[in-house]
């Protein structure tokens, strides 16, 4: 989902100009000013990744990418880590020096790499980031940690919060949404909540449903890409998940439409939206259109999908997928507006409305880390709110006898069962249709899917490994 962008018009005025430089400078330098980048100016991750990384050389890029996702992850760790051995706080134009330090910790706890080359080379980064002053600081800072590390992490993990790497807020949300007393009762606790969203995700693919699944995964055995297939859920008999990430390109069939990378929860609401053929469906918050693409997929005699997003921009990403998978642009409109007004829409009802509501993306944090540090508290109200206003003006475009799937990738009941539960309290015209399924959770309206959440089938557990969604399925009074 979207993240809530905050106004920083200085702030990203001197990241696009620092940007400039950046193939002058190595990984780290280069990951330091994405995470400071990132926390100063409320940025996110995919909006900044590509302009740092683009002018850096293909080899540096992925230790730039591993570092900037690494310290956001653990950035409730490693921070009071980081204090606890500083003297006094690093201030002013001397900020980069902390975030450096946050980089050589991350590396020297979580990655695989020789010691001292990660001390030599972090210290080497100060005098790219004009900081040469601080290379004493910096050496004697990773060294003692390296001799202290035991008995500093120790110290660290008497925190709940520091030992899973969540402000503390967000913990108390998650915690109160899932209470033992309110929740199913084979519910996943709350330490494996927390430790499933610092997971590293999976490559999930989807193939495309016009091309034959057996062919493909054929021709995945044949280009050595190892795959698990997901063929035993009859919800995702199309999905598979690499054993380890790769370039898209490098996927048989990629250019030409045969496959998308999605994550196996999102995969999901097209099945359970169930386009008929000649529907008009209104995908809302569409970009970048990877449901929207997958409607196509499911039904191909489609009247229209008309493609909402606030956003222009994003909405070019919706086109580039259309053009890929060669969507009829006969069928496809692309509109941006926003969701809770109508003034982009021209009165014609839809038979299927596809509501991926804006919200905290509090499920999908393994794939997303920026989100603990740019989410707030307060976030949450003004999302529940823009969403009970989506909800209702979109319902007032569905025929009657339509059928409206409300989904976000939040795993706060308030943002779904809750929401859902108001809104059918208030509408005399709509009622939930049950989603009879073996993945996620049932809940008092819909299914709440948990990171990486374990479906429960005759006593056995098996991991389904999917980002935290949450579906329900509502329908409309037909007319009388």
């Amino acid at each position: 989902m979207k993240q809530k962008k905050r106004h920083q018009s200085s702030s990203q005025t001197k990241s696009k100009q620092a940007h400039s430089g950046a193939s002058d400078l190595s990984s780290r330098a280069v990951a330091v000013k994405i995470v400071q980048d990132c926390i100063e100016s409320g940025q996110s991750l995919s909006n900044l990744l590509p302009r740092y990384l683009e002018p850096l050389k293909l080899e540096a890029r992925p230790l730039a990418q591993e570092i900037s996702f690494g310290v956001l992850r653990w950035y409730y760790r490693l921070n009071p880590l980081l204090a606890s051995m500083l003297s006094k706080p690093l201030r002013g134009k001397k900020k980069s020096i902390h975030y450096l330090l946050l980089a050589g910790l991350y590396q020297l706890i979580y990655l695989d790499k020789v010691d001292y080359a990660i001390v030599d080379e972090t210290v080497n980064a100060c005098d790219e980031l004009q900081q040469s002053w601080a290379k004493g600081l910096v050496n004697a800072i990773l060294r003692r940690f390296l001799r202290e590390k035991d008995s500093l992490i120790a110290e660290l993990d008497k925190s709940y919060a520091s030992r899973f790497a969540y402000p503390d807020w967000l913990i108390n949300a998650i915690k109160n949404s899932w209470k033992k007393s309110i929740a199913p009762s084979n519910i996943m606790s709350l330490d494996e909540i927390l430790t499933a969203g610092n997971q590293r995700p999976p490559m999930t693919l989807r193939i495309n449903q016009q091309f034959d699944l057996s062919d493909y995964l054929q021709r995945l055995a044949a280009s050595d890409i190892a795959f698990s297939s997901m063929d035993s859920d009859a919800y995702h008999r199309h999905t598979v998940i690499l054993d380890k990430p790769i370039a898209v390109d490098k996927l048989p069939l990629f250019a030409e439409g045969g496959v998308s990378v999605q994550d196996a929860a999102p995969q999901l609401a097209a099945q359970l939206l169930s386009p008929q053929p000649g529907d008009r469906i209104l995908d809302a918050c569409a970009a970048p259109g990877g449901k929207t693409m997958h409607l196509f997929e499911q039904q191909a005699l489609l009247s229209e999908v008309v493609a909402l997003d606030v956003s222009q921009e994003r909405l070019s990403r919706v086109s580039e997928n259309s053009q890929r998978l060669k969507v009829p642009a006969e069928k496809l409109r692309l509109i941006s507006g926003d969701a809770s007004q109508q003034d982009w829409w021209d009165g014609e009802m839809f038979e299927r409305i596809l509501l991926d509501a804006p919200c905290s993306a509090t499920g999908v944090i393994r794939r997303h880390p920026d989100i603990k540090v740019l989410r707030r508290e307060e976030d949450i109200a003004a999302l529940v709110l823009l969403q009970g206003q989506i909800l209702r003006n979109l319902w007032s475009m569905l025929k009657p006898g339509g059928v409206l799937l409300y989904a976000t990738c939040s795993i706060l009941r308030d943002e779904n069962d809750r929401q859902i539960q108001a809104f059918l309290a208030q509408q005399d015209d709509a009622s939930e249709i049950n989603i009879i399924a073996d993945w996620g959770y049932a809940m008092p309206v819909g299914r709440q899917i948990l990171p990486d959440s374990q479906r429960v089938e005759n006593n056995d557990v098996e991991s389904q490994n999917m980002d935290g969604f949450y579906y329900a399925l509502l329908s409309k009074q037909a007319e009388k």
